[in-house]
């Protein structure tokens, strides 16, 4: 039976999540405007506001 805390700590996510608001769409690429400060331009489907 594994340790109940290194159980637990394998549900949690290995890579930091970021939080923010979609700003604008132009194509496949997107302006996040990001919870902790600053924007992020990625790729993919959203929309603005979403």
């Amino acid at each position: 039976m594994a340790n109940p805390y290194r159980r637990l700590l394998a549900l949690l996510p290995t890579t930091p999540r970021q939080v923010g608001e979609v700003i604008s769409v132009s194509g496949s690429r997107v302006s996040v405007d990001l919870v902790g400060g600053g924007v992020r331009t990625c790729q993919g489907d959203a929309q603005v506001g979403g």
